[in-house]
């Protein structure tokens, strides 16, 4: 009996431990889309497609472009999140503001980064947790006051 229990227990909490889908924001529908075409002006695309998710400054020196993006995640257990589905519409506009390129990027169209885990050293002083206990000694959340200040 309790070896039965115990077994219920245990799949009882791997399957708490399932596969985790999640979305990363949500892109016009696919009419909107299909409705931009090159030649459009920008307060056309912004007007039809809504807030970017991202737009470029000019003085980046990549131009006048503005990006819709989706990621899908999935995550299993305690492991890091694994993208499974992106796609990004990208839209070039020229100096005056008409549509000059819009091209679809897929997750087989990124590029694999590897992260380098390497820190750089930064100036100042690092204290230990002694050091920090008695810096902040007598500092403390005082209802909206200014915790620095000593009265």
């Amino acid at each position: 009996m309790v070896k039965k229990l115990i077994i219920c227990l245990c799949l009882l909490m791997i399957s708490a431990c399932g596969l985790e889908n999640f979305q990363n924001s949500d892109l016009p529908d696919t009419r909107r889309l299909d409705a931009i075409r090159v030649g459009d002006t920008k307060e056309k695309v912004l007007r039809v497609l809504g807030t970017p998710n991202y737009q470029s400054d000019p003085k980046e020196g990549i131009g006048d472009v503005i990006f819709y993006a989706q990621a899908k995640k999935s995550s299993r257990i305690f492991f890091d999140p694994e993208v499974t589905e992106r796609v990004i519409h990208v839209y070039t506009f020229d100096t005056k503001g008409v549509l000059t390129d819009k091209k679809l990027l897929t997750l087989a169209d990124g590029n694999k980064v590897t992260y380098d885990t390497d820190i750089t050293k930064v100036g100042g002083k690092e204290l230990s947790v002694l050091e920090q206990l008695a810096e902040n000694f007598g500092r403390y959340n005082a209802g909206g006051q200014d915790s620095t200040v000593r009265h």
